[in-house]
């Protein structure tokens, strides 16, 4: 080590040896150096331009530095406990804000002048080659810090000192209260004992007398209010016992004849005539301690003690932290509601540079409305760090704090559901991964919920690894299996396997029988697909309509003319696709070709007349033929009939509030419309008969005869042409009802027992009904007491004419508690699995092929934000920017 730093450490160990050889100063010293304008503030480290000299001792520094700043120069920025050099008392006794005279802490050093060993270890740290001014003045700030912890305790909460605290004292006293320990074993006094009387102190004196407080030093009791606030108005006729002493005659605590009671009671104030009142009750009844405890009264109703009040600068460097910690605050909302908007609206947050990001361009239009927002992002480089929290990992970090709230108040609503079902489909995203949804079906309030709680990869399509799959994320999200009462997944067999799939390996794994529903909308698109199939002309037919969408859409000058065509029109529809996987849009592209017939026909004649590449003339041609038909437009015109039917089955299946007893009734009313079409030759007929009359209506010039003699090449059997499509019409309608038989008896073998609830069917429920449906349902005891309320309620189930209406009535009057939860499990039954279809709508917006590099929690967390639209619209943002500022230290300070 250098001279020059052998000098400092023993410059340094001079004066803290001398330091604490000072006496504690009497009170004209303390009283001369409060009035002293040179008072000690604690100062920021790295401020060397305040008279700190590196060759003097650094202790000395601090004092000569902060003697020398004037107080109106010290800010609440400059007090930032980041920069303090050391804490020398409690944080919490004192505001960090607040400054310190010398005198307070020459005193507090004094006080530790009996842990001589610790001193000397920092002294001889001080001697170090390696000395560092830094790590010496925070072993110095921990080594006050915890020993004042234990010396103050004693001195401030046990009530053993009489001395004046100063109101910074008084405020933090007064916010702790009397000190109470009521798990004390108190000391007896044993001549009071051997005399049978009230020896001890006793806890259950707190209760009568709140203001009363015991010295474990002293062993004796004093009033909290006369002990802080014994000087002023009505003080004359004080006692020093409760202020100074302590009182410790606890035979006259509570009067004569009733210090047994006291022992035994919380009761010390007998009725009168039973003997004198005791120490307790005279105290707290004279006017001493009632003036007392009003000044204490008025004391903790004062916002800020008295010198902070008179010190104007202080105000308003405390009125400026606050305005700055509101703006802190502003800002942090504000990105937050960024974050919602485009996650909510399934927008892009970044782009292809940081200026053209949706989230920063979204930050900076805001900024052109609000200055305050706008300055605040202009003085980014004058704070400390340059943070303005634009950066991808700050978007991160809001996406996840939106989509946790929202899957945080779904699970919360999930887990106070009496029963939940589970639905689960997968789909492969754009980066080729395949991707699950699982959905949870829940009642909340007399409304059927359904909630997606789960976006997770898995690379596998086997049903048993499907199951484990769908409980570890049921496991991950806190809910119990017990409430699962049914499942339903599409017809696949790897999900609807009766001994490899997800609906019996779920049922196995949870070793209870978990009732399975087909997907209704995938069943009837099954319905549709297979009566397509019964004959070649309906496979023709389809086979056409695709062909037409694939020629239009294969070239912008077929489908410019075909749009000139249609901007004629009023009602003209362009050409749609047939989808693989939802036949029911099927009937729209039906629809579609039947409406612009004759917008196509003509678009078609124009093309294979006009110069263009042959190829085109020559398919435009042959679509041309092919749709002058008469067997296709025929045709047409009967599907269009029949998925009419089928398609609005379809439309309100896929409906999240459709109950299972409802989706029966309408099963049952399609297959007897079916009935009646079939048997209806004359509804048949008619179909052929306008088929006739629109194609003369387009010039299209159709025989009869030829079209009856061609056809009857194939079936020489044939009387008439009107039997042939009455056949093939009827072949359709005998397949689609077969299916749907199979689909309902499904339904009803699951729910024979729960058919009668509909209000179709709610007459003809019955005892053995009732009994059976208490064996299934959980939580009914008694099924004739379930009878009598449904019999009670069968009026109302007709009335509303739904089950929901029916389970709002009955919650809010709270009367039927068994056919309550009967309608709550019925409400609860899976319909279909249009969520998770409509999930995976969302998910190739979200994913599309720009973003293929999305992690999977952040694609979780943006799905749930533009799926649960209701629950991220009821987000607080002011709480959600405090989680925000805990989620780590932050570079910015919130209120």
């Amino acid at each position: 080590m250098s001279n020059q730093g052998e000098k400092r450490s023993h410059s340094d160990n001079n004066f803290l040896q001398n330091w604490l050889k000072r006496k504690t100063p009497s009170p004209n010293e303390v009283a001369n150096e409060r009035t002293d304008e040179t008072n000690l503030h604690y100062q920021p480290m790295n401020n060397m331009q305040q008279g700190i000299s590196p060759d003097t001792s650094f202790v000395t520094n601090i004092i000569t530095a902060s003697s020398s700043i004037p107080e109106s120069e010290i800010s609440v920025e400059e007090l930032s406990t980041n920069e303090l050099i050391c804490d020398l008392v409690e944080p919490n006794l004192v505001d960090l804000n607040e400054s310190y005279f010398v005198t307070s802490i020459v005193t507090e050093l004094h006080e530790l002048q009996s842990l001589v060993l610790t001193c000397k270890n920092l002294i001889k740290q001080s001697r170090s080659p390696d000395f560092s001014e830094e790590i010496f003045t925070t072993d110095i700030n921990l080594f006050c810090t915890s020993l004042k912890n234990t010396t103050t305790k004693l001195e401030l909460l046990y009530p053993s000192d009489n001395r004046k605290y100063n109101d910074d004292e008084l405020r933090y006293l007064v916010s702790c209260g009397p000190y109470r320990d009521l798990n004390l074993s108190y000391p007896q006094n044993t001549e009071l004992k051997k005399k049978n009387k009230q020896c001890s102190f006793t806890s259950n004196w707190y209760k009568n007398f709140p203001f009363l407080e015991y010295s474990i030093k002293k062993d004796a009791c004093f009033c909290f209010c006369c002990r802080l606030f014994s000087s002023g108005p009505g003080s004359e006729r004080a006692e020093d016992a409760w202020v100074t002493t302590g009182v410790s005659s606890w035979s006259k605590m509570t009067g004569k004849k009733r210090n047994k009671i006291a022992q035994n009671t919380d009761t010390i104030i007998s009725p009168h005539g039973l003997g004198s009142d005791g120490k307790l009750v005279k105290h707290f009844k004279s006017i001493t301690h009632t003036m007392a405890e009003n000044r204490l009264l008025n004391f903790s109703q004062k916002r800020t003690n008295i010198d902070l009040m008179l010190n104007a600068q202080r105000r308003l460097a405390d009125q400026k932290r606050e305005e700055i910690l509101k703006l802190n605050e502003k800002i942090v909302v504000t990105l937050l509601d960024v974050a919602r908007f485009l996650s909510r609206q399934s927008l892009s947050f970044q782009g292809d540079a940081d200026s053209e990001r949706n989230f920063v361009a979204a930050v900076n239009m805001i900024r052109r409305c609000d200055p305050v927002l706008d300055q605040w992002f202009k003085d980014v480089n004058l704070r400390p760090y340059h943070t303005s929290y634009l950066h991808h990992d700050s978007q991160n970090e809001l996406i996840k704090l939106l989509g946790s709230a929202v899957h945080k108040s779904i699970l919360n609503d999930i887990n106070n559901a009496p029963f939940i079902s589970i639905t689960t489909d997968s789909t492969m995203d754009a980066s080729h991964k395949e991707i699950y949804t699982i959905v949870v079906r829940f009642v909340k309030n007399s409304v059927v919920q359904e909630r997606i709680i789960s976006v997770a990869q898995l690379n596998s399509k086997v049903g048993q690894d499907i199951c484990e799959h769908i409980l570890e994320q049921l496991k991950i999200c806190g809910i119990s299996t017990d409430k699962i009462i049914a499942q339903s997944y599409d017809n696949a067999s790897n999900m609807s396997g009766k001994r490899l799939g997800v609906q019996a390996c779920l049922s196995k794994c949870l070793n209870r029988s978990i009732m399975y529903i087909p997907c209704s909308t995938h069943s009837v698109n099954l319905v549709l697909q297979h009566g397509s199939r019964v004959s070649i002309d309906y496979i023709n037919c389809f086979g056409i309509l695709q062909e037409l969408y694939n020629f239009f859409t294969g070239g912008i000058k077929r489908h410019a003319l075909l749009c000139e065509e249609l901007s004629k029109t009023s009602y003209g529809l362009l050409v749609k696709d047939l989808s693989k996987t939802r036949w029911s849009n099927r009937y729209e592209a039906i629809r579609a070709v039947i409406i612009s017939y004759q917008q196509i026909m003509i678009t078609l004649q124009k093309l294979s007349g006009i110069d263009i590449d042959n190829n085109t003339r020559q398919a435009a041609t042959n679509l041309f033929k092919k749709l002058c038909s008469f067997t296709f437009y025929t045709v047409l015109l009967f599907l269009k009939n029949i998925m009419a039917s089928s398609n609005a089955l379809i439309v309100h299946l896929q409906k999240p509030e459709m109950d299972i007893s409802t989706s029966i009734d309408m099963v049952k009313d399609t297959i007897n419309l079916l009935h009646q079409m079939h048997d209806d030759h004359m509804s048949l007929d008619a179909i052929i008969e306008v088929s006739r009359k629109d194609l003369e209506k387009l010039n299209v010039n159709v025989d009869i005869n030829v079209e009856f003699q061609r056809l009857r090449r194939r079936n020489k059997e044939l009387k008439s042409l009107h039997e042939y499509y009455r056949i093939i019409f009827q072949k359709m309608i005998m397949s689609m009802n077969e299916e749907f038989k199979s689909y309902s008896s499904v339904l009803i073998t699951n729910l024979k027992y729960f058919a009668n609830l509909s209000v179709t069917w709610i007459n003809m429920f019955s005892r053995e009904d009732a009994k059976q449906i208490c064996s299934i349902v959980p939580g009914i005891d008694d099924y004739e007491l379930l009878f009598f309320e449904i019999q009670l309620l069968k009026s109302k189930i007709i009335e509303f004419n739904n089950i929901a209406n029916v389970l709002n009535t009955i919650e809010t009057t709270d009367v039927y508690p068994r056919a309550q939860r009967v309608f709550q499990y019925l409400l609860t039954i899976p319909i279909s699995i249009a969520t998770n279809e409509r999930s995976f709508s969302k998910l190739k917006i979200i994913k599309n092929y720009l973003r293929t590099n999305m992690t999977d929690e952040r694609l979780f967390h943006l799905m749930l934000c533009a799926l649960e639209k209701d629950h991220l619209d009821q987000l607080n943002l002011n709480h959600l920017a405090k989680e925000w500022s805990k989620m780590k230290d932050r570079r910015i300070e919130l209120p």
